[in-house]
């Protein structure tokens, strides 16, 4: 019988932590209004430029980045320009061989003055 009620508890309790709305990020539009990802994704797929702007260090937003820089790739052909503020353009020779295969991730990070972080 106790087996039962642990059973029945456990049951409960994985319920109640599944129905949990905890997101980790909230999206807001020009407006200041909640809105989604895939509103996000529409309106970016709509334009030729997003600046998406971030949090230094930010895990959430990094991934967020991620997400929204895969959407934009699948659905324009893998034809999409990035720019990253955080490297400097005389390594654009550099950029260029690493994502042609021509050095290896290595090297690149040794040449190309990367942050520490």
């Amino acid at each position: 019988m106790k087996s039962i009620l642990l059973a029945l508890y456990l049951l409960l309790l994985c319920n109640l932590v599944q129905s949990q709305d905890k997101p980790a990020y909230q999206i807001f539009d020009k407006s200041g209004q909640p809105t989604t990802f895939e509103a996000m994704q529409s309106a970016a797929q709509q334009v030729d430029y997003v600046f998406f702007g971030e949090l230094h260090n930010n895990p959430i937003a990094h991934w967020l980045q991620l997400e929204l820089t895969q959407a934009l790739l699948n659905s324009r052909d893998n034809q999409i320009i990035l720019g990253f503020e955080m490297l400097e353009s005389d390594n654009q020779l550099l950029i260029d061989e690493y994502l042609l295969d021509l050095i290896s991730k290595a090297s690149f990070e040794d040449e190309a003055r990367l942050w520490n972080n």
